[in-house]
Protein backbone atom coordinates (compact mmCIF):
# COMPACT_ATOMS: atom_id res chain seq x y z
CA UNK A 1 0.00 0.00 0.00
CA UNK A 2 1.24 3.49 -0.80
CA UNK A 3 2.21 5.42 2.35
CA UNK A 4 0.92 8.81 1.23
CA UNK A 5 -2.35 7.54 -0.19
CA UNK A 6 -4.86 10.38 -0.60
CA UNK A 7 -8.42 9.59 -1.47
CA UNK A 8 -9.88 11.29 -4.52
CA UNK A 9 -13.30 11.18 -2.88
CA UNK A 10 -14.33 12.68 0.45
CA UNK A 11 -17.55 12.03 2.28
CA UNK A 12 -19.76 14.00 4.62
CA UNK A 13 -22.13 12.21 6.95
CA UNK A 14 -25.01 14.43 8.01
CA UNK A 15 -27.56 13.38 10.59
CA UNK A 16 -30.74 15.41 10.95
CA UNK A 17 -32.17 15.35 14.47
CA UNK A 18 -35.81 16.42 14.44
CA UNK A 19 -36.64 18.76 17.33
CA UNK A 20 -40.35 17.96 17.14
CA UNK A 21 -42.13 14.64 16.88
CA UNK A 22 -43.62 13.98 13.48
CA UNK A 23 -46.50 14.60 13.54
CA UNK A 24 -46.42 17.28 16.23
CA UNK A 25 -48.67 16.02 19.06
CA UNK A 26 -51.16 18.91 18.96
CA UNK A 27 -54.00 16.41 19.34
CA UNK A 28 -53.18 16.15 23.04
CA UNK A 29 -54.74 19.61 23.36
CA UNK A 30 -57.00 19.88 20.29
CA UNK A 31 -59.04 16.74 20.97
CA UNK A 32 -59.70 17.63 24.59
CA UNK A 33 -63.14 19.18 24.95
CA UNK A 34 -62.64 21.49 26.68
CA UNK A 35 -58.83 21.54 26.91
CA UNK A 36 -57.49 21.57 30.44
CA UNK A 37 -54.30 22.78 32.04
CA UNK A 38 -53.29 19.12 32.40
CA UNK A 39 -53.73 18.59 28.64
CA UNK A 40 -51.34 21.47 28.00
CA UNK A 41 -48.88 20.05 30.55
CA UNK A 42 -49.03 16.64 28.81
CA UNK A 43 -48.25 18.38 25.51
CA UNK A 44 -45.32 20.18 27.17
CA UNK A 45 -44.00 16.92 28.64
CA UNK A 46 -44.02 15.32 25.21
CA UNK A 47 -42.07 18.27 23.77
CA UNK A 48 -39.66 18.10 26.71
CA UNK A 49 -39.14 14.36 26.24
CA UNK A 50 -38.30 14.90 22.57
CA UNK A 51 -35.83 17.67 23.40
CA UNK A 52 -34.14 15.36 25.92
CA UNK A 53 -33.82 12.60 23.29
CA UNK A 54 -32.25 15.05 20.82
CA UNK A 55 -29.82 16.31 23.48
CA UNK A 56 -28.82 12.73 24.33
CA UNK A 57 -28.15 11.95 20.65
CA UNK A 58 -26.07 15.13 20.38
CA UNK A 59 -23.93 14.06 23.35
CA UNK A 60 -23.29 10.64 21.81
CA UNK A 61 -22.43 12.11 18.41
CA UNK A 62 -20.20 14.80 19.96
CA UNK A 63 -18.18 12.00 21.56
CA UNK A 64 -17.55 10.69 18.02
CA UNK A 65 -16.39 14.11 16.80
CA UNK A 66 -19.55 15.37 15.09
CA UNK A 67 -20.08 19.12 14.80
CA UNK A 68 -23.50 20.73 15.06
CA UNK A 69 -25.53 23.48 13.43
CA UNK A 70 -29.15 24.52 13.75
CA UNK A 71 -31.76 24.26 11.03
CA UNK A 72 -35.31 25.58 10.95
CA UNK A 73 -36.78 22.78 13.06
CA UNK A 74 -33.83 20.44 13.47
CA UNK A 75 -30.22 20.06 14.52
CA UNK A 76 -27.65 18.98 11.92
CA UNK A 77 -24.78 16.76 13.07
CA UNK A 78 -21.90 16.56 10.56
CA UNK A 79 -18.81 14.38 10.34
CA UNK A 80 -16.15 13.80 7.71
CA UNK A 81 -14.74 10.88 9.71
CA UNK A 82 -17.69 8.66 10.69
CA UNK A 83 -19.41 6.64 7.97
CA UNK A 84 -23.19 6.96 7.70
CA UNK A 85 -23.99 3.32 8.48
CA UNK A 86 -21.62 3.31 11.46
CA UNK A 87 -23.33 6.41 12.85
CA UNK A 88 -26.76 4.86 12.40
CA UNK A 89 -25.70 1.62 14.12
CA UNK A 90 -24.14 3.64 16.95
CA UNK A 91 -27.36 5.54 17.67
CA UNK A 92 -29.52 2.41 17.42
CA UNK A 93 -27.16 0.50 19.75
CA UNK A 94 -27.69 3.29 22.28
CA UNK A 95 -31.48 2.90 22.27
CA UNK A 96 -32.59 5.35 19.60
CA UNK A 97 -34.98 4.45 16.79
CA UNK A 98 -34.20 5.15 13.14
CA UNK A 99 -37.36 7.25 12.77
CA UNK A 100 -35.92 9.72 15.33
CA UNK A 101 -33.20 10.85 12.92
CA UNK A 102 -32.28 10.89 9.24
CA UNK A 103 -28.85 9.97 7.94
CA UNK A 104 -27.45 11.44 4.73
CA UNK A 105 -24.18 10.56 3.05
CA UNK A 106 -22.68 12.96 0.55
CA UNK A 107 -19.64 12.13 -1.55
CA UNK A 108 -17.48 14.91 -2.93
CA UNK A 109 -14.95 14.19 -5.67
CA UNK A 110 -11.70 16.10 -5.48
CA UNK A 111 -10.69 17.87 -8.62
CA UNK A 112 -7.57 16.62 -10.26
CA UNK A 113 -6.25 13.76 -12.30
CA UNK A 114 -7.45 10.28 -11.44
Amino acid sequence: MVENYRSMVHHLTRITLKLLDDPIPFDLVRKADPPSAEDVRAFGRQLSNRAERVAAMMELLAAKGFTFSAGKDCIYADSKEVEAQAAKRYLIEHGFHDQEFQVYLEYVRRWGIM
